[in-house]
C-alpha cells in the first residue's frame, strides 16, 4: 500500500514492483496486487496500463487511465484474478456514484477499488 501510493518516488515504486512480483512467484503475496502496482507503475512512467486498475474519477464520469489492447483487457485480468472490466467499473461507480449524483465528488485516481 505505501508503494501504491509513493506516486512521488517512481524509483521506489518500480523497485517494489519487482519485490512484490518475487513474493507473488514464491508465494508470499497476492498477484492482484501485484497488478495494481504494476499498472500504477506504468501510469507514473507515461506508460499505457496492462490491467485496468487505475482508473480517474472526475465530476461527472469515471473513466480507465490510458490501456494497452482494451480488447484483451478480460484476458489479463482473469491471470491476476481480477473480475472483467466492466464488472469492476460498475463496482467503482456504484460505490462512488451512488444513484449518478455526482454532486460532492472530489478528482482523485482510484486504484484500490477496481
Amino acid at each position: 500500500s505505501i508503494a501504491l501510493h509513493s506516486d512521488h518516488d517512481l524509483v521506489f515504486q518500480r523497485a517494489a514492483t519487482i519485490l512484490l512480483g518475487r513474493a507473488v512467484e514464491v508465494g508470499d503475496a497476492l498477484v492482484h496486487h501485484w497488478a495494481h502496482l504494476h499498472d500504477r507503475t506504468l501510469i507514473n512512467t507515461g506508460q499505457d496500463q496492462e490491467y485496468g486498475t487505475q482508473l480517474l474519477l472526475s465530476a461527472d464520469r469515471i473513466e480507465l487511465c490510458p490501456l494497452r489492447a482494451p480488447g484483451s483487457v478480460d484476458k489479463r485480468r482473469a491471470t491476476v484474478g481480477l473480475p472483467p472490466i466492466a464488472v469492476a467499473l460498475e463496482t467503482v461507480r456504484s460505490r462512488y456514484m451512488p444513484n449518478g449524483s455526482t454532486d460532492e465528488v472530489p478528482s482523485v485516481v482510484l486504484a484500490e477499488a477496481a
